[in-house]
């Protein structure tokens, strides 16, 4: 479990650090943390976690535009099946509360639009992995 929590965390840094400079994030990132994932798998879980963790991601993508990326959707699906259902969503939840604070504060402090968007595979990333080492 170490080793497969020390990649996770280096393909989470490296996403969030690429999102980050370029507010993207590269297929190939997705595709490590499922191989990953397949370290010591439970392969229901896993999958059900590719369908669910994304889903609300997907659902607000497609209700506002420029909400959140296709790169985002995407991590979400990838860590759900690297924690599965219930590790992904918790990872979502804290993941995002994060986001929402230190962004709300950057913005408040700095007097900037709030509709300005922002990288949040950092955000996400530092979730999962909390969630991960919680579970």
């Amino acid at each position: 479990m170490i080793i497969k929590g020390c990649l996770f965390v280096g393909i989470l840094m490296v996403a969030g650090y690429i999102d980050i400079k370029t507010k993207t994030i590269p297929d190939w990132i997705h595709i490590l943390i499922i191989l990953a994932g397949f370290i010591k798998v439970n392969l229901m879980e896993s999958m059900i976690g590719l369908i669910i963790v994304p889903l609300p991601f997907f659902i607000m993508a497609c209700l506002k535009e420029n909400s959140i990326g296709g790169g985002d959707i995407k991590l979400m699906a990838a860590c759900g099946v690297f924690l599965g259902v219930k590790g992904g969503v918790m990872g979502s939840v804290i993941g995002l509360v994060i986001a929402v604070v230190v962004n709300g504060v950057y913005y408040a402090i700095k007097n900037k639009d709030k509709n300005i968007g922002f990288a949040l595979a950092p955000y996400l990333g530092i979730g999962s992995f909390v969630s991960f080492l919680l579970l």
